[in-house]
């Protein structure tokens, strides 16, 4: 089955953002950097995104579900930022987290039903 354009650009943003949680491991114990567990859990859900990438780009359902998920579960995390005293680029990044989760979530999510807003 040939990839929707709303599918590419919904899959190419879980994908950023996926290694994004992995690359912010590096911004352990520097000054306003989150806590660790949350890094942690990003880091994990960055990997499972990853590792589910192949088999939701093949439409495999299980695949899709765990990179739906896996983004999901990556942004709860960011949500605390906005009633807690967080710097101002924390608060921006994660804005810009929980927007393109939202995005791309729903761009893949569409696409797989068959809804697809650009063919």
């Amino acid at each position: 089955m040939p990839q929707t354009a709303s599918f590419t650009i919904g899959y190419a943003i879980c994908l950023a953002l996926g290694l994004f949680d992995i690359v912010s491991v590096g911004a352990a114990g520097t000054g306003g950097a989150p806590p660790t567990p949350v890094l942690i859990v990003g880091v994990v859900c960055g990997v499972v995104t990853w590792a589910a990438a192949l088999p939701a780009w093949r439409r495999n359902r299980t695949g899709l579900m765990t990179l739906v998920v896996s983004r999901v579960l990556s942004a709860l995390p960011a949500i605390p930022a906005f009633f807690a005293t967080t710097p101002t680029f924390g608060l921006v990044i994660s804005a810009v987290t929980l927007l393109l989760t939202v995005v791309g979530v729903g761009l893949i999510s569409g696409a797989a039903r068959g809804r697809a807003l650009v063919r």
